[in-house]
């Protein structure tokens, strides 16, 4: 099962891939995420690990993951690894960010994919009603992203 969401921002793609390949900005746009700690100090590249900690609701506890860049394409695609955390090591999320420029600004796609994540056939059923049919509470997660990426280019 694969979740998808689209946007475009009004940057090029270079300005959008900066921001997403420092994994300490994805607590300026996802709110479900609440620590992201390096385990790889030089500069992100393919192999590139960190550990992050996501908390999927107020009420549920917190899980952390061992992410990692396992296609690292500047400019391009950008996919990033989960395991641990609720699942076991076998068991994996994978986040894949495609950016695409277009008329002056960037197309960016992320797709969440849980094929492989153990997550039991009822709550993929549950999400995928939610993701088709519900209304998001509050802003989208990638139109918060955009906003602060299109705002700090202006500064």
């Amino acid at each position: 099962m694969k979740l998808v969401n689209s946007i475009f921002i009004s940057r090029p793609a270079g300005t959008v891939w900066a921001f997403l390949e420092n994994p300490a900005n994805m607590l300026l746009w996802n709110p479900k995420v609440k620590h992201v700690s390096p385990s790889s100090f030089s500069k992100p590249h393919q192999g590139y690990r960190y550990a992050i900690t996501y908390q999927m609701h107020e009420n549920s506890r917190a899980s952390e993951f061992l992410a990692e860049f396992v296609h690292f394409e500047p400019f391009s695609k950008l996919v990033i690894r989960h395991s641990g955390g609720i699942s076991s090591h076998n068991r994996v999320i994978e986040e894949i960010y495609e950016l695409a420029e277009r008329d002056g600004g960037t197309f960016l796609t992320q797709t969440i994919n849980i094929t492989n994540s153990g997550i039991n056939i009822f709550w993929r059923a549950l999400i995928w009603i939610i993701q088709r049919w519900g209304k998001p509470k509050g802003k989208p997660y990638l139109e918060t992203l955009r906003d602060i990426v299109e705002r700090d280019e202006k500064r």
